[in-house]
């Protein structure tokens, strides 16, 4: 069959354009969706937070409690210089730095040598050595610590002046010389400290009887006669 005699193709017709409303939406990468940048918000405030929330320490410290006079049965409130919470001393053999603690406590709470070397070996940790050069070199008075020491024992536990003694020497270790220079300048009024000691144990429901023994008891407060019945006298029944 020649050219001439095939048949003539069907010429195409023009394709006619597509609104631009009727075209399909373009898919939009993930970055330039909204969702996709309110999922990264949300992730980074969450880790901000859980980062923030770690390393938030809350400023509470509990005081150091140390028990003494009303016999068993108050306990001493001091001030101590450093935060219970502190660590266990990264340098035990520093002299310099069981030297500088130790006048803290000289200075803050009135500690006798002997009580500061205790606490510089038992709860900060120094080497006897470390504590033993600090309270050497340490710039103290005893017989006026002893004396601040025994106003804080007579003033917050409204102790005998027999109590106020053997509470230097027992607790506080302080010498009994110190501890006698002490009491023999502390100005107290053991009457009115022998009331308070009894409204205390009147709180704690004990008879007359039994308040009367343990104010002048050598197991018990110290007091003496003279001054326990000062006390029962003036205690309201």
């Amino acid at each position: 069959m020649s050219n001439a005699e095939q048949t003539p193709q069907t010429p195409k017709t023009p394709q006619t354009p597509v609104p631009p409303w009727m075209q399909p939406p373009e898919e939009k990468p993930i970055y330039k969706r909204v969702w996709f940048w309110i999922v990264i918000a949300v992730v980074a405030i969450l880790a901000f937070a859980a980062t923030a929330g770690s390393n938030i320490k809350l400023p509470i410290s509990v005081p150091k409690i140390e028990t003494a006079g009303i016999s068993q049965q108050l306990n001493k409130m001091k001030k101590t210089p450093k935060d219970p919470e502190t660590p266990a001393n990264p340098n035990p053999d520093d002299r310099q730095a069981a030297l500088a603690q130790a006048q803290d406590y000289s200075e803050v709470l009135h500690k006798s040598k002997q009580g500061i070397y205790d606490r510089l070996t038992s709860e900060d940790k120094f080497t006897p050595e470390a504590a033993q050069y600090a309270v050497d070199h340490l710039k103290a008075d005893d017989k006026a610590n002893a004396l601040a020491a025994a106003q804080d024992d007579e003033r917050i536990l409204h102790l005998s002046k027999q109590g106020v003694y053997d509470n230097l020497t027992r607790d506080e270790k302080y010498t009994p010389e110190d501890a006698q220079y002490a009491v023999d300048n502390l100005k107290a009024d053991y009457k009115a400290n022998a009331l308070a000691a009894a409204k205390y144990f009147q709180k704690m429901h004990m008879s007359p009887a039994e308040i009367q023994k343990q104010l002048t008891s050598q197991y018990g407060e110290k007091f003496t006669p003279e001054e326990a019945a000062y006390a029962m006298q003036h205690l309201k029944q």
